[in-house]
């Protein structure tokens, strides 16, 4: 049986792999995951949504989204407009261009689905969703930790 931070790195690696896989399919289009993920996060939307909304959904500091988004404008992907609510914010909408590629990008994501899912029995599928679940559950636990839980453990396992 593999021990629990063996599963850990897998997950990990795991992860890892899929990002460089999608991003190999993404180079024809002059798009990171990054950009990708925001393309798709403006797809199902024709108002757009607020910078902190790309900044919070990509969980970067707001300088890292800003120049994503910079990347995308420059692509002539999105462009921003004032907030309707907040004329302090802009919204982030995608320009015709750029839902076409998003509905590309759209596209890129189910084959790729497709493609790894069907090599998996749907049993251990259903299985390794909910370990996945649990797992990230925990880690949002470990993340609201301000009782030093974390680090008396560290701690106690150093002593």
């Amino acid at each position: 049986m593999a021990e629990t931070s063996e599963l850990l790195r897998n997950v990990a690696k795991a992860g890892r792999e899929l990002s460089v896989a999608f991003d190999v399919h993404l180079k024809d289009l002059n798009l990171t995951t990054a950009r990708a993920r925001v393309l798709l996060l403006l797809l199902p939307t024709e108002d757009g949504v607020s910078q902190a909304a790309v900044t919070d959904h990509l969980r970067v500091e707001h300088p890292t989204a800003v120049r994503i988004l910079d990347g995308l404008e420059s692509l002539g992907y999105t462009h921003r407009i004032p907030s309707p609510e907040d004329r302090r914010a802009r919204m982030i909408v995608l320009t015709p261009q750029g839902r076409k590629v998003a509905t590309k990008v759209s596209a890129i994501v189910a084959c790729l689905n497709d493609r790894l899912m069907t090599q998996l029995d749907p049993t251990e599928v259903e299985i390794a969703n909910r370990v996945l679940l649990q797992l990230i559950e925990g880690m949002q636990q470990v993340k609201e930790d301000t009782g030093g839980d974390v680090a008396k453990d560290v701690e106690q396992a150093l002593s």
